[in-house]
């Protein structure tokens, strides 16, 4: 076989001429929902604690811890996404579901299969202490973590993580464009009868 009469190079030559010679894009910010595989640009941080409050770790019944009573008036009930206008002193409980704000004057929740519930009261079966079933401020994410580095492809669990931090845009790099350019007499279009 004869030698080519150009130069050859190797693959790793070739590839180094080539970046030496493509610009590096700027980064670009694009709406979140928009950035499915794309690669983030830059390190994204948490703006705010995760939770960003005390949260009742389970469904049950705010409390105070210290108090020793068995039975609890029901002051009312704190959803989760929702903050009710009420307090728990003693003797009261506020019932709450799972990811809800923990109500002022509470610092521990029991969890309502210990509990039964009858006439607006509400009868523990078990003692309770202090920040039990209660996730501190931050117990996910503290403000300021890393969340995701730069670099990071965005997959739906990415997504997840940057929905979860309130980032509503992220910086990613723009999605290159390649174009294929085929040359020589053998080529042929498709669907066109082959020549010897």
């Amino acid at each position: 076989m004869p030698e080519s009469p150009y130069p050859m190079l190797s693959v790793d030559e070739a590839l180094r001429i080539v970046l030496e010679h493509t610009p590096v894009l700027a980064p670009m910010r694009i709406p979140f929902v928009q950035a499915q595989g794309r690669v983030l640009a830059e390190t994204l941080r948490a703006l705010e604690p995760m939770p960003p409050f005390p949260a009742a770790g389970k469904d049950g019944y705010a409390v105070i811890a210290a108090d020793t009573s068995p039975v609890r008036r029901v002051v009312g009930e704190q959803y989760a996404g929702y903050v009710a206008d009420l307090r728990v002193t003693p003797g009261t409980a506020a019932r709450v579901t799972t990811g809800a704000p923990l109500p002022p004057g509470a610092d521990a929740v029991i969890m309502v299969e210990l509990t039964e519930e009858r006439d607006g009261q509400v009868t523990l079966h078990s003692q309770v202490t202090p920040g039990r079933d209660v996730r501190p401020v931050g117990e996910d994410i503290a403000a300021g973590q890393e969340v995701l580095a730069a670099g990071t492809v965005l997959g739906p669990a990415e997504l997840g993580i940057v929905a979860t931090v309130g980032a509503t845009a992220v910086s990613v790099d723009p999605a290159p464009r390649a174009a294929v350019l085929s040359t020589g007499d053998e080529l042929v279009e498709p669907g066109k009868p082959l020549r010897p």
